[in-house]
């Protein structure tokens, strides 16, 4: 992490003075910090998609003439510059209220690292610094970024110099895998916390942006017993399924809902086995992933007791096209247990040393993408392996039981 003096060659490659490169843009950007989000469009959306899961807001550009080429452009993006802009905050505050979402240039980002002055007074000629610069370097070459501090001196934003990528997606993860390193290594050593809010990627030639969001939580009446008397083993799933509904880590959150899966799994093997030794028969219905698009909201409804108006985000975040028709079994043991094996993996090997990088896995687009099939897949075993205690109030059909 180094400081960027004001006589110093631009980090963003131009070869020009800091002072009379990117310096006034720093400074605008700091100055503006507290109006900017009047000036950007903010958006206030009804809940879209599964609560908690990450989607993506995009926004294209048309021009004039419309055979203008820019206006080929792929909502997934297309080869070029790319600059990726992240935006950090405290954990546990938000830098927008619920269901607000923005693009980077609305948003106060903040973190517990002075960069600035008035949080922190930078010794020598680094006293008038207005950023700070960083360089990352990765199998993808080497990239440059500049942080940003807030009005209060923190770090607030990190942007990078423009780079080529093939996609929004491309451009942040070759970003982010760039960056990753030296907020791991700040993390570490200050013993802070550095936590990403939100990413933004910026198509240069056109200006086409992208933000990552996650959606917000339903809001649901009180339709449930007021005094729940749980048997001690249901208990022990709710509770997990309830840790990761409360986790802000998609990794944890599907850790967690993997190990309801795995205990569900070895509860009917046992039972099974009990049930072979006293000549008795063991089932469970083998369920699938609906594949026929008029079979998909009813059987999320027989699973989700406050029915919701499944919209396109949800049900495309849902019913991917790698698990349509598939059963439960398949997908878990071709998909979902892969992915869990990757990330212990990232955690620990047999010998106990650590075999990959945190930062290299865990931001792979993977477990977002499985996420909200895998909460699904977990609420249909739970109702069909305690009948009496999940959800015994909904018929198959989605209609409550008088």
């Amino acid at each position: 992490m180094t400081k960027v003096g004001r006589n110093e060659r631009c980090p963003c490659g131009s070869g020009k003075k800091y002072k009379k490169c990117c310096a006034n843009a720093a400074q605008a950007q700091q100055t503006t910090e507290t109006t900017s989000a009047a000036k950007t469009p903010e958006a206030s959306l009804r809940p879209t998609g599964l609560p908690s899961q990450q989607q993506h807001i995009t926004t294209i550009f048309r021009f004039k003439p419309p055979s203008d080429p820019r206006n080929n452009f792929s909502p997934a993006g297309i080869l070029g510059d790319y600059v990726v802009t992240f935006t950090l905050s405290r954990p546990g505050f938000s830098p927008l209220p619920e269901r607000q979402y923005s693009f980077a240039s609305g948003l106060r980002g903040n973190s517990h690292l002075a960069i600035t002055k008035p949080a922190f007074v930078p010794p020598g000629n680094a006293a008038d610094a207005v950023a700070i610069k960083i360089v990352g370097r990765t199998d993808d070459g080497q990239f440059a970024f500049q942080g940003f501090p807030n009005e209060a001196g923190f770090l607030a934003k990190i942007e990078s110099a423009p780079f080529n990528a093939n996609s929004f997606s491309d451009a942040e993860e070759k970003a982010y895998r760039a960056i990753a390193s030296s907020l791991s290594n700040w993390a570490a050593h200050l013993d802070i916390p550095l936590n990403v809010y939100q990413v933004d990627s910026r198509h240069v030639a056109t200006g086409n942006s992208r933000m990552s969001m996650n959606t917000a939580v339903w809001e649901v009446p009180f339709s449930v017993v007021p005094t729940a008397e749980l048997k001690p083993e249901f208990r022990g799933y709710v509770s997990l399924y309830r840790e990761a509904l409360g986790s802000s880590s998609p990794v944890y959150t599907f850790l967690c809902l993997f190990k309801i899966i795995e205990g569900i799994r070895a509860r009917q093997r046992s039972l099974a086995i009990k049930a072979k030794k006293t000549g008795q028969s063991f089932t469970r219905p083998r369920r699938r992933v609906p594949e026929n698009e008029t079979e998909r909201i009813p059987w999320l409804n027989a699973i989700f007791p406050i029915h919701q108006a499944w919209d396109r985000m949800a049900l495309d975040s849902i019913f991917i096209p790698d698990a349509l028709g598939k059963k439960f079994g398949d997908i878990i043991d071709n998909f979902l247990a892969p992915l869990r094996v990757d990330i212990a993996h990232v955690l620990s090997s047999q010998s106990g040393e650590l075999s990959l990088s945190v930062d290299d896995l865990l931001h792979t687009r993977k477990v977002n993408r499985w996420l909200p099939l895998t909460k699904c897949i977990v609420r249909r075993m739970l109702k069909d392996e305690f009948p009496n205690d999940f959800l015994s109030y909904l018929r198959e059909d989605g209609t409550v039981a008088g």
